[in-house]
């Protein structure tokens, strides 16, 4: 099939259709056999929009989306214009756009999670999160991409692709509760469990295991995590940097901080894996020291979903005060976390990718 520029990128769309983008456009092609002849045909009208769309990726990849879902979707990666929702309408028979990221990142590599979380990587060795909120009330939020996540890597990632570096088999005995392993000790010493331990559960999501290469030849994973994971994790994370000092005294929100051209933001919605497991070499006065700065500081209870809740939104607002409300019993006041059960949770996560 000819066409009139440069093919970036083919990723399998819905119902046996491919989607591709060409220069700054994007089509929706499927094969036609007609008289021992094979071809691939357009299908429709284009989306034209772009500077240069250079990627695209859809659920329809794994057989993700496919059950339940009415709407076909995708998204494109532009060399400047990061990233942009489209919509496939058979009863049109053309693609739209649907929303889009107004930050002018330039993307080198993108990935579809979920419906409407999206990834994506920018050439300032960067990673952020996007989210489409298609149940705002207002229609400029609906035709929003929200970053929800920042994260300076260090390196610069030229490719995501979903999946795990782990056999299935394991895979499958590393999800459990939390709350197994996060068996604490009252006031008294005695072995007790906290009454939120159904909800400390490592629940990774099929779209959420994502691993990524870069152009140093870096091979990692990026783990989707619920709210409790997270909110355990980042109390980690906040208590190591607190207690351990870095190799040339370096400070880690700094070098995390999303940085591109005439911007610096601090990271948010990410968790640096590498920090975390570095509490597994850690000696064993290090590690009480920040077990005990975890429970001085209470946090990892609350039921965080790593987007700050910065937003108007009441059911965000809602779920802050109810687990504020909900973590003040003093069954669950009465609860600290010990050295071993945080390092049971943090081999069981080691152990996930």
């Amino acid at each position: 099939m000819q066409t009139r520029g440069g093919v970036y990128s083919i990723c399998p769309f819905f119902n046996g259709t491919v989607i591709l983008t060409v220069n700054s456009k994007t089509y929706l092609c499927q094969l036609s056999i007609t008289s021992d002849v094979v071809a691939l045909k357009f299908v429709g009208a284009g989306h034209h929009g772009h500077m240069m769309s250079l990627f695209v990726s859809s659920l329809a990849r794994s057989g993700e989306g496919m059950n339940g879902q009415t709407k076909q979707l995708a998204i494109v990666g532009d060399l400047m214009r990061s990233i942009s929702l489209v919509e496939y309408m058979p009863k049109h028979n053309v693609v739209e756009e649907l929303a889009r990221d107004y930050n002018a990142n330039f993307c080198t590599a993108i990935e579809m999670l979920t419906k409407d979380i999206y990834l994506g990587s920018e050439g300032f060795n960067n990673l952020f999160l996007l989210r489409h909120n298609a149940h705002a009330k207002s229609e400029e939020a609906r035709v929003r991409l929200d970053t929800v996540g920042e994260y300076n890597l260090g390196e610069m990632p030229n490719k995501f692709k979903a999946g795990s570096l782990i056999m299935p088999s394991q895979q499958g005995t590393c999800s459990k509760e939390m709350g197994a392993s996060l068996l604490s000790e009252d006031a008294h010493g005695s072995p007790i469990k906290a009454s939120l331990d159904r909800q400390r559960k490592i629940d990774v999501r099929v779209g959420s295991q994502t691993l990524f290469g870069t152009v140093d030849g870096t091979v990692g994973s990026i783990l989707g995590l619920n709210g409790p994971t997270f909110a355990f994790l980042s109390s980690l994370q906040r208590a190591m940097n607190s207690v351990i000092k870095s190799v040339g005294d370096l400070n880690h929100y700094e070098y995390r901080a999303f940085r591109a051209e005439r911007q610096v933001r601090p990271s948010r919605g990410f968790i640096d894996g590498d920090l975390i497991e570095s509490f597994l070499d850690l000696n064993r006065p290090s590690m009480e020291k920040i077990v005990q700065c975890m429970n001085d500081d209470g946090r990892w209870r609350i039921r965080d979903n790593g987007l700050g809740f910065n937003s108007q939104n009441e059911q965000e607002q809602t779920l802050v005060e109810n687990a504020i409300d909900d973590d003040t019993p003093s069954a669950s006041n009465s609860v600290v976390l010990t050295a071993e059960s945080v390092l049971s949770v943090i081999e069981e996560i080691s152990m996930m990718h």
